[in-house]
């Protein structure tokens, strides 16, 4: 069973975590301090990763 590349959760959680981190480089202030949003991007999409993979029934085509 394979899907398109769109209908991949994982693609679309990192691609949004993408945007969320370099938001700060754009002048967008969400309230913390970069050093902190690094953290929290990082260790938060570390665990959405690791659900994803487990819940991931189909490879992705190209």
């Amino acid at each position: 069973m394979e899907k398109q590349w769109f209908e991949s959760k994982t693609l679309w959680v990192n691609g949004i975590a993408g945007l969320v981190s370099v938001s700060a480089a754009f002048g967008i202030d969400i309230g913390i301090d970069e050093q902190t949003s690094a953290a929290l991007v990082g260790g938060i999409m570390a665990v959405v990763n690791v659900i994803l993979r487990f819940v991931t029934k189909a490879a992705v085509t190209t």
